[in-house]
C-alpha cells in the first residue's frame, strides 16, 4: 500500500472522527434545549422524569455508538451483555482505558446512572442534563454515597470508574476509594466489567484526532457478581472495609485483565 493511500486512510479517520463527535455535542445541546425542558415540565414523579432523561441519554448513546462504528471507527463486541440489561439497585464497577468506557456502558444499561465530576453540575450547558438525569456529583463523599443509595432504592444501575480517570497505558491501574466507599455503606451487589481496547484509542493524555492506524475493537467482559464485603475480607467497619475493597478490587481487575488481553 503506498504511502499517499496510507494517509488518505489516515486523514478520512481523523476527518469522522471529528464528525462523530461533533454530531454527539450538537445532538447533546439540542436534546438539553428542547427535550430536557419538556421532561422536566411534564407531570410525574422524580424518578420518573429522571428515567425519562436517561433514557433520552441511553439512546443517544446507543446512537453515537453505532455511528463511529458505521464509519469504522471502532468495533463494540459485548460478553455476557445480558447481565447489564438485568443489572437493578448496584454499582457496575469497570476499568477506564477510553474517553468512551462511560457512553459505551450507559448504550447497554436500559436507564444509566453515573458517579459524574461536581464541574459538570456547574456548567451552564450540561447542569440541567445531570440534574434532570439524578446523576450523582463526587464533589462531596457524603452527598456521592446518599445519592448512590437513593438510586439503589429506585432500582438503578450506577456505572461507575474506581479509577476516578481513565488507565495509564502500561502502568498499573490505581484504584481510589470513592466507589469502595459507596459499596460497603450501602452494601449494593457490585458487577464487575472488564474492558480492552486494540489497537488503544481516545487514551488519557491523547488528543481526539491522533487516531489509530486501523478500526479500535472494543471488548466489553461482563464478568461476575461481587458481595462487597466478602471483597472486603469480611471487614464490618467501614473506612478499614473501603481500604481493603480497594485494594481487593484493584488486584481483581488487574489479575482479570491479563486474561482478556
Amino acid at each position: 500500500m503506498s504511502r499517499i493511500v496510507v494517509r488518505l486512510k489516515h486523514y478520512n479517520r481523523v476527518l469522522a472522527t471529528g464528525l462523530c463527535f461533533a454530531t454527539f455535542f450538537l445532538c447533546g445541546f439540542a436534546i438539553s434545549t428542547t427535550l430536557f425542558p419538556v421532561f422536566y415540565l411534564w407531570p410525574g414523579t422524580r424518578l420518573q422524569k429522571s428515567r425519562r432523561a436517561r433514557q433520552a441519554i441511553h439512546y443517544t448513546f446507543r446512537w453515537f455508538v453505532g455511528q463511529m462504528e458505521f464509519f469504522g471507527l471502532i468495533k463494540v463486541r459485548t460478553h455476557n451483555a445480558g447481565l447489564l440489561k438485568q443489572a437493578k439497585g448496584c454499582l457496575v464497577i469497570a476499568n477506564h482505558p477510553t474517553l468512551i468506557d462511560v457512553v459505551i456502558l450507559a448504550s447497554l444499561v436500559p436507564y444509566p446512572n453515573c458517579v459524574v465530576k461536581g464541574e459538570l453540575f456547574r456548567n451552564k450547558y450540561l447542569k440541567r442534563v445531570v440534574t434532570l438525569a439524578g446523576f450523582i456529583s463526587n464533589d462531596d463523599a457524603d452527598m456521592m454515597i446518599n445519592g448512590a443509595q437513593q438510586a439503589f432504592e429506585d432500582q438503578d444501575a450506577l456505572i461507575i470508574f474506581p479509577e476516578g480517570s481513565r488507565s495509564v497505558p502500561k502502568q498499573p491501574l490505581q484504584f481510589r476509594r470513592g466507589a469502595a466507599n459507596i459499596a460497603v455503606r450501602t452494601r449494593a451487589p457490585m458487577l464487575s466489567v472488564f474492558i480492552t481496547c486494540n489497537p488503544i484509542t481516545l487514551i488519557k493524555g491523547e488528543a481526539w484526532y491522533q487516531v489509530p492506524p486501523s478500526k479500535a475493537v472494543i471488548d466489553i467482559y461482563v464478568r461476575e457478581w461481587l458481595d462487597p464485603i466478602d471483597m472486603a475480607d469480611g471487614c464490618e467497619d467501614p473506612p478499614a472495609a473501603a481500604r481493603k475493597l480497594t485494594k481487593n478490587l484493584q488486584e481483581y481487575f488487574e489479575k482479570g485483565l491479563q486474561e482478556y488481553v
